[in-house]
Formats: structure tokens, C-alpha cells, sequence
């Protein structure tokens, strides 16, 4: 026969091994981080800039661009842009690894971008009508 002590033994021994965690030690994500394409932020714009000029379409990536001033580019300044562009969409063609925003102003942040852990693209962005714009960028 089991004594009362060796059925306490085993019981303990059953229930600590079929039991379930009661903390987990690690990352509690569940899963890929979900990244916003649109211009209701800074980087967000910068994102969407950066899909545009990796799908080819300088035109769209012109339109999410300012002056310096913030006012609306013309078309004879998008036009001249082209060149810029061109160069830009070979310079951010690796994946964003970081992103880091200081804020001038309420309407302005300028924002650092990191590609494949080691480069780094500058960037000053503007709101006008709640949409973030790029103004200027610089390698």
C-alpha cells in the first residue's frame, strides 16, 4: 500500500508538472509590428514616402513634399525634384530599422531615420491641415 505521505508526494509532483505557467519570461508581443502608411504623423509620412519611392512612383512621393517654407511645391518645383528622387530611391532601399523624432514645435519634428541598423537619412517634416509633409531631406 501508498502511504498518506508518498500520495501527498506524487499528487505534488502531478499538479507541478501538469500545471500551467504563471509568468512567462520574454517579450509579450504577439506578433509583426503593424506599420501605419499615411500622414497623420511625422514618421508615418516618412513611411509612406519611402513605400512610394520603393514602388517607382516619384510622382506620389513629389506630393508628400513642401518647401522649406511649407508652402505647396509648384510644378515646375516638382518637376526639377525628379533628379533628387531618383537618387533618394536608391539611397532608401533597405528596410527601416529605427526611427527617432524630436519635436521643434508643434507643427514641426524633425526625425531621423535608420536604414539597415547603420545608415541614417535626416528629415524635417511639416503639419499644414493635420497632414504631415516632408520639407527637407539630407543623407
Amino acid at each position: 500500500m501508498i502511504s498518506t505521505s508518498n500520495t501527498v508526494l506524487i499528487l505534488l509532483i502531478a499538479i507541478s508538472t501538469s500545471s500551467c505557467a504563471l509568468f512567462k519570461i520574454g517579450s509579450t508581443s504577439s506578433g509583426p509590428e503593424i506599420v501605419e502608411l499615411s500622414q497623420r504623423s511625422s514618421v508615418s509620412v516618412i513611411r509612406l514616402w519611402k513605400a512610394e519611392l520603393d514602388s517607382n512612383n516619384l510622382r506620389a512621393a513629389a506630393e508628400l513634399m513642401v518647401h522649406s517654407s511649407g508652402r505647396q511645391l509648384l510644378a515646375v518645383e516638382k518637376y526639377e525634384l525628379a533628379d533628387d528622387l531618383q537618387r533618394w530611391e536608391k539611397a532608401v532601399d533597405f528596410p527601416i530599422t529605427g526611427a527617432q523624432v524630436d519635436t521643434t514645435s508643434d507643427s514641426e519634428h524633425s526625425v531621423t531615420i535608420v536604414l539597415d541598423y547603420y545608415r541614417k537619412l535626416y528629415f524635417n517634416t511639416k503639419r499644414q491641415n493635420n497632414l504631415w509633409f516632408i520639407s527637407r531631406v539630407k543623407q
